[in-house]
């Protein structure tokens, strides 16, 4: 049977913390849903794709586009994102209802279960069929994207994690966390639900500390800074005191990486893995880890902690795609930062390695992700990647393929999966394509 694909960046607190100038590009994100397409699926979007890519796009994956239908709601206050009052619309919900049912749909595949988006899914009669929607539906979207049950669940079950509080009381936190920079060390505060780092904010007693992970940085040199600072940010580290916050010891210099996993009700099973890169918050990942990390007596623990947490969110009750993070400190350790119940930001990205690549691409391949490509008019584009050689070739199994386009308001821009036999030839290309269009 069919399914209803819904392409919702991520949940209502979370789209609360996008810059406005950034909602477009978070809408755009939604096209990324569009690679783990079958025929005669549907697919909910922010913002209707331009008709050129969507032709590229399915081609690629071998789907005729007129069996794929793309349905966009009408336009809310999200400025671009799929918010609440866009699925309340009447008129939208009918029609879709009605897609629904000519097209034999049977279950929805969102890329975040989150409560929105469930009641919509049980007005359209799906969530008998939607994969883990019981759990997800009853609170497990809340404690399987939480960086405070992470905590609880990871210390239950031995999975190594930095030192670190779960609180909502400022004066523990100002305790824990001069307890770090008192001893010249670092920390970072955690929203309970912020993603891509963007409810994060590293402390230190030093401007020198390279955060990464985080839009903020702020430097505290005494104690009484530090407790004047925890008492301003407090309402935004507990998002307006709704939610307890996470402080941790804040690993520099560490690597980011993550895993993703399918559970399935039986089993679980190792979906990818890869890079997150950094500039300060995620700006693309490499897929797989590269050397000198991959292989390393640390990456194949990580691996196995992966699988073992994997395994306690099936237990739990979770069934479906989960990305988990962690990272890799300069002392040979592997610490995990958090689990997250749903598509992950580059699950589209294992879908094209899967569906386009092919040939066990983990294994002879390296794609990089380039979120931010001054990208023309899309046939424009396609002309001139085709000109400088740069276009994907399938024979090759090397090349620029663009899975999202028109991150900016004007419709053009996107972003690039640059594929290269390795990841010096992968970052080559890339090198190439950033010169072809200079942001």
């Amino acid at each position: 049977m069919s399914r209803l694909l819904i392409g919702n960046w991520g949940n209502e607190a979370e789209v609360a913390n996008i810059p406005a100038d950034e909602l477009h590009h978070a809408g755009s994100q939604g096209q990324r849903m569009i690679w783990g397409a079958q025929p005669e699926d549907a697919v909910i979007l922010p913002i209707r794709p331009d008709p050129a890519f969507l032709d590229y796009a399915t081609a690629l994956i071998g789907v005729d586009a007129g069996s794929l239908e793309t349905v966009v709601p009408p336009a809310g206050n999200g400025g671009g994102v799929l918010t609440r009052d866009r699925f309340e619309d009447e008129e939208f919900v009918a029609d879709l209802g009605r897609i629904v049912r000519d097209r034999g749909i049977d279950r929805a595949e969102p890329f975040y279960l989150d409560g929105y988006v469930n009641l919509l899914i049980k007005r359209l009669g799906l969530d008998k069929g939607t994969l883990g929607f019981g759990f997800m539906d009853q609170g497990g979207n809340e404690l399987l994207n939480s960086k405070v049950t992470f905590r609880a669940v990871a210390a239950g079950t031995g999975l190594p994690i930095p030192e670190g509080i779960v609180t909502e009381t400022p004066a523990e936190a100002v305790d824990f966390l001069w307890e770090l920079l008192g001893s010249n060390r670092a920390a970072i505060a955690k929203q309970d639900t912020g993603s891509g780092g963007l409810g994060n904010e590293v402390l230190s007693s030093t401007i020198d500390t390279d955060a990464i992970g985080a839009l903020h940085h702020q430097v505290c040199t005494d104690r009484a800074s530090l407790a004047d600072h925890v008492a301003q940010r407090w309402s935004w580290y507990t998002s307006g005191r709704r939610r307890r916050a996470v402080f941790e010891e804040y690993a520099a210099e560490a690597t980011p990486i993550w895993g993703e996993v399918a559970i399935a009700e039986e089993s679980v099973k190792i979906y990818g893995y890869g890079k997150i890169r950094m500039n300060p918050v995620c700006d693309g990942v490499v897929i797989p880890v590269p050397p000198p990390y991959s292989g390393t007596e640390m990456f194949l623990a990580f691996l196995t902690h992966l699988e073992a947490i994997a395994e306690t969110m099936r237990a739990m009750g979770y069934r479906g795609l989960a990305n988990i993070d962690a990272i890799l400190t300069v002392d040979g350790r592997v610490l995990f930062n958090e689990f997250n119940g749903r598509y992950g930001g580059s699950t589209h990205l294992f879908a094209i390695g899967e569906r386009i690549v092919g040939g066990g691409f983990l294994a002879d391949r390296c794609l990089i992700e380039q979120r931010d490509c001054a990208f023309p008019a899309f046939d424009a584009t396609q002309r001139e990647l085709t000109r400088s050689g740069l276009a994907y070739d399938p024979a090759a199994r090397t090349g620029v393929i663009i899975p999202v386009y028109g991150t900016k308001p004007d419709g053009t821009g996107g972003e690039a999966c640059i594929v290269g036999a390795d990841l010096e030839e992968a970052e080559r290309i890339e090198r190439e394509l950033l010169t072809l269009f200079p942001g």
